[in-house]
């Protein structure tokens, strides 16, 4: 499913799919990673998919990674965590940048690239999470959205709804399914 998100919204011809688990050994992870490896190994060339195996959790930002599957628990424990990563980098950095005269000084030719971490980092710019393989659009604001996030949310789920996401994904597994038989 993220497979043809991404080539369908995004324009990604190959995107690099990576399945979340403790270490990058197959024979790593509960039954169900270990499993969910088995299938996308057995069937990412027939699917079409780009499955680059188990990535760990640092792998997610490596740019090598255009998407990480993992199950919807160990999957919100992950973006918690990278919230609460970003949100004490930027705390970090913003104590340290005003810790004195001189770094305030220093700081001013910083400020643009500053800025643009700042930004980067920021998970209310990035919207909701989409929930891929349901019927209709379907995309899950955050428990404490404020109006940013949400506006960005509402962008996130125009863009899905416009790129007909979920309808894409319906025709891939009919076809995949009369393949199939």
């Amino acid at each position: 499913m993220s497979n043809i998100y991404l080539k369908n919204t995004y324009g990604i011809e190959k995107p690099a799919i990576g399945l979340l688990n403790i270490g990058t050994e197959e024979t790593k992870g509960n039954d169900l990673v270990k499993e969910s490896y088995k299938l996308l190994k057995e069937n990412s060339e027939k699917l079409g998919i780009n499955f680059v195996g188990n990535v760990e959790g640092r792998d997610a930002f490596s740019g090598k990674i255009d998407a990480i599957v993992t199950d919807g628990f160990t999957g919100n424990v992950f973006l918690k965590t990278t919230e609460g990563v970003g949100k004490l980098v930027k705390r970090t950095l913003k104590e340290s940048l005003k810790r004195n005269l001189l770094s305030k000084i220093l700081a001013i030719p910083a400020l643009p690239a500053i800025k643009r971490l700042s930004k980067a980092m920021d998970y209310k710019s990035y919207g909701g999470a989409l929930f891929l393989g349901v019927k209709k659009p379907v995309v899950k604001a955050h428990g404490s959205s404020d109006a940013l996030l949400f506006e960005y949310t509402i962008i996130q789920a125009e863009k899905f709804v416009e790129n007909k996401a979920v309808e894409m994904m319906m025709e891939e597994f009919e076809k995949q399914r009369k393949e199939d038989n």
